[in-house]
């Protein structure tokens, strides 16, 4: 009698080959993952598998990681367009280069909360200011 080398049997639906650089070439479009599942015809689970094994990202890492070229093209296109459109000039200038149209002022001078105070003291200020007053109308 011969041995017969039987392979064991494998149980469950058969592994569901995916090319992860479609997926990649996919994830440039910022799917979710259940148009990832979708688009690949498997479960969400499978999505997650492939990446894992392929790379050991996960599947939101992964998309972020293959969206860099996509955010990279359109930025080229817009520094592109923005040499003929001074509209998209305006835009590029203030989301690539954080222009913007009002200038950012600080206070130079730390204005102090409004003290009550009685008549007396005010009357005496404003002599003092009445008098700073009058010496320059002097001088000039």
């Amino acid at each position: 009698m011969k041995k017969q080398n039987k392979q064991p049997k494998k149980n469950g639906r058969p592994l569901k080959e995916i090319d992860i650089e479609q997926l990649a070439a996919f994830c440039r479009l910022k799917p979710s993952k259940s148009d990832c599942a979708a688009f690949f015809k498997c479960t969400e689970r499978t999505i997650d598998r492939v990446i894992e094994k392929h790379t050991g990202l996960t599947f939101g890492a992964f998309r972020d990681q293959n969206l860099v070229y996509t955010r990279f093209e359109l930025i080229r296109d817009a520094i592109r367009k923005a040499k003929h459109s001074d509209t998209m000039h305006i835009f590029c200038l203030k989301n690539l280069c954080d222009w913007s149209d009002k200038l950012k002022t600080e206070n130079e001078h730390e204005i102090a909360p409004i003290e009550s105070q009685d008549d007396e003291t005010l009357e005496a200020r404003l002599k003092v200011l009445e008098e700073k007053r009058n010496k320059i109308k002097l001088l000039r």
